[in-house]
C-alpha cells in the first residue's frame, strides 16, 4: 500500500543495520525525508505475490493453500510453507503498516480529525476504483467461477458474486461503505482487509497523538496485550510495526542474529509451527495465527538489520513491484474470478503444465493491470489527498509531540 507502507526513512547506505537514524531525526521524532527504507519497498511486493500465488492456488488447486486445504507435504514444517500462505503475508502487510503509519504520525501536525478522514480517502478511493473494475468484469463474465466450482470445487469460489450481479450503484456503496462497514466484499474479496487497516491507523493516529515517549511505549505494549487476549491479532502487526519504529527511531534495534530471525519468522508463517506440534492446551492459549504476527515482525526485523537481505530487497526490480504493490493486491482477484476462470473453464481439464501456463498468462496480465492501475488510480489519489493535507494544515494545526 503505497503511501502507507513506503516509509520516508534513511536509506541503507546512510544509516547501519539495526541502528536507526537516531541522530539524523527530525526533531518531531520521525524520520528524516532525505531517503527510503527501499528494502521495506521490495518486501511489501514479495508479500503481494505471495498472496497472487495464493489466490491462484486457493482457486485452482486448493489442496495447496493454506485454510483452504492441505499444507504441501514438502513444505510442511519448513519456511517454504510461507510461500503458499497469503494471510501471513497480510500480516507482513500490517507489520509494515504500523512502522509507516506511526512515523507519520509521529512527523505530522494535523490533528486526528483531519488525519482520519483523509486515511479513509486513501483506502477508500483505490479499493472503490477496484470494485468498479471487478463489477464492469463480473458483468460481462458473470458465471465463470461457479463454473469453474462445479469443475474443480473450491471454497474460496464462494467468496464473489455470480450470477445476476448488482448494479453499478451498489458497487459504488460497496467500495466506500459496505467494505468498511462488513469487513468484507463478494465484488473483490481481498478488500477483508481495508477495515483493519483502518481502523489500525486510527489506533495509531490516537495513541501518537495524544502520547510521547516511554509512556507512549506501554501503552502500545499494553494495547498489543489486550488485542491478543481478545484473539483480535491482526492489530497486533500494527503495534509491533509501531514498537519496531521506536527502537529503529532510537537507534535501539541492534542487529542481532538478523538472518536467522528472518527465517525464524518465515517458519512461523509457513503454518506448521510449534503450537502446531505441540499439546492441545498451547494451541487453545496460542492459535496458529497469533504467531504470524510475531513472525511477519521478525521478518521486518531482518530486512531493517541486514545488509545481505536488505540489498536483495532493495533491488530495481523489488521496488518497482513496491511501488505497484497495492495495486496489484487490488486487481488481482477481479482478473481472476472472471477471465481466468472463464479461460480455465474453457480449457478443462487442464494438466499441470496447463495450469503453469494460465498462471504465467495470469500473473502477467494482473502486472500490466497493476501498473496501468497505479499510474491512472493511486498515485493520483495519493497526489489529490497532499493537495487536501497542504490546504487544510494551516488552519488545523495541532501541537506536536515528538
Amino acid at each position: 500500500m503505497r503511501a502507507e507502507l513506503l516509509p520516508t526513512g534513511a536509506s541503507l547506505e546512510r544509516v547501519m543495520p539495526g541502528r536507526g537514524p537516531s541522530e539524523g531525526a527530525r526533531g518531531d521524532g520521525s524520520l528524516p525525508a532525505r531517503g527510503r527504507l527501499h528494502q521495506l519497498d521490495g518486501l511489501r511486493a514479495a508479500a503481494a505475490l505471495v498472496v497472487v500465488v495464493f489466490h491462484f492456488l486457493s482457486a485452482f488447486a486448493p489442496r495447496f493453500a493454506v485454510g483452504e486445504g492441505v499444507t504441501p507435504s514438502l513444505s510442511d514444517g519448513t519456511a517454504f510453507g510461507a510461500l503458499f500462505n497469503g494471510p501471513f503475508s497480510v500480516s507482513v502487510f500490517f507489520v509494515l503498516s504500523g512502522f509507516v503509519v506511526s512515523n507519520s504520525a509521529a512527523g505530522r501536525r494535523e490533528p486526528v480529525y483531519l488525519m482520519a478522514p483523509l486515511r479513509y480517502l486513501r483506502l477508500a478511493l483505490p479499493a472503490t476504483a477496484s470494485v468498479c473494475l471487478a463489477w464492469i468484469l463480473l458483468s460481462a463474465i458473470p458465471d465463470a467461477a461457479r463454473e469453474l466450482d462445479r469443475l474443480a470445487p473450491s471454497p474460496w469460489l464462494q467468496w464473489v458474486h455470480q450470477g445476476l450481479i448488482p448494479s453499478a450503484a451498489a458497487a459504488l456503496s460497496d467500495g466506500l461503505v459496505g467494505t468498511f462497514r462488513t469487513g468484507g466484499s463478494l465484488f473483490n474479496n481481498v478488500l477483508w482487509t481495508m477495515r483493519i487497516e483502518l481502523l489500525g491507523s486510527f489506533l495509531l493516529y490516537a495513541v501518537y497523538a495524544w502520547t510521547q515517549g516511554l509512556i507512549r511505549v506501554a501503552i502500545l505494549v499494553a494495547v498489543g496485550i489486550a488485542a491478543a487476549a481478545m484473539h483480535r491479532f491482526h492489530y497486533d502487526g500494527f503495534i509491533l510495526g509501531a514498537l519496531l519504529r521506536e527502537a529503529w527511531i532510537r537507534g535501539q534495534l541492534g542487529a542481532v542474529a538478523p538472518v536467522g530471525s528472518f527465517c525464524l519468522g518465515l517458519f512461523l508463517g509457513s503454518h506448521a509451527t510449534l503450537v502446531a506440534m505441540g499439546p492441545d492446551w498451547l494451541g487453545r492459549v496460542m492459535p496458529g495465527e497469533g504467531l504470524e504476527p510475531i513472525g511477519a515482525a521478525l521478518i521486518v526485523y531482518g530486512c531493517l538489520c541486514s545488509p545481505r537481505l536488505g540489498r536483495a530487497f532493495a533491488s530495481p526490480a523489488m521496488r518497482f513491484l513496491g511501488r505497484i504493490s497495492f495495486s496489484l493486491y487490488l486487481v488481482h482477484v477481479p482478473i481472476l474470478c472472471t477471465l481466468t476462470a472463464a479461460t480455465v473453464v474453457a480449457l478443462w481439464p487442464l494438466g499441470n503444465f496447463g495450469l503453469a501456463g494460465v498462471f504465467a498468462a495470469f500473473l502477467a496480465l494482473s502486472l500490466l493491470v497493476a501498473t496501468l492501475f497505479t499510474y491512472l488510480v493511486d498515485e493520483p489519489v495519493l497526489g489529490v489527498l497532499s493537495s487536501l493535507r497542504r490546504a487544510a494544515t494551516p488552519m488545523l494545526r495541532r501541537p506536536r509531540i515528538a
